[in-house]
């Protein structure tokens, strides 16, 4: 099959074994070319991530530099990824109490098992980019966060690689040689 294509491509191309003009050289120039660029590629062709859509979180691991982890599986979440826009909360925090007025002590526990962010982001191959202009922990506003993104099944898993405030000073887990590793599943419409 491959050989009768090739045949005939070539006989096309060659006017059919007349001799060869400047306008058969011209085809078989830009068919050439056409052959080249599509199997170049075929060999860089990556499958895009797609990240865009709202997400839970569903399960938040703090990796050690030795390894070990320990995980948190936050009871309230939800993250967004929108025209280049984001945001990001979580909680791992359950309310016990029901009602408008809580105690100071209560607000300090579920401020203490939150996260809150929001602003840009940029996905560049596997690296996710977010740079906050608001965060519920004011040394990360204008601040910035690199993950490895990449999918388990339908999970995403974006894995910390470094968070800086805005003047450059890296968030204490990741000076320490820890890491942060999200697992987030999108949300069904």
């Amino acid at each position: 099959m491959w050989i009768q294509f090739w045949k005939r491509t070539i006989a096309r191309i060659t006017h059919n074994g007349k001799p060869w003009n400047k306008k058969s050289s011209i085809s078989l120039v830009y068919f050439l070319a056409f052959a080249t660029v599509l199997i170049l590629q075929s060999f860089t062709a990556k499958k895009r991530l797609l990240i865009e859509g709202a997400w839970s979180i569903v399960e938040v691991q703090m990796v050690n530099a030795n390894g070990t982890h320990t995980s948190t599986f936050p009871k309230e979440s939800l993250a967004i990824f929108s025209n280049r826009n984001y945001s990001f909360c979580w909680t791992s925090h359950f309310a016990g109490n029901h009602s408008w007025q809580i105690e100071d002590r209560e607000k300090l526990d579920r401020f203490n098992q939150s996260i809150v962010n929001t602003g840009s982001f940029e996905l560049k191959d596997s690296i996710l980019t977010t740079n906050a202009i608001f965060a519920m922990h004011p040394m990360f506003t204008n601040g910035q966060a690199k993950f490895k993104c990449s999918f388990s099944g339908d999970t995403l898993v974006l894995k910390g690689l470094n968070v800086h405030s805005k003047g450059n000073i890296p968030h204490p887990v990741y000076a320490n040689g820890a890491h942060f590793v999200n697992k987030l599943v999108k949300n069904q419409k």
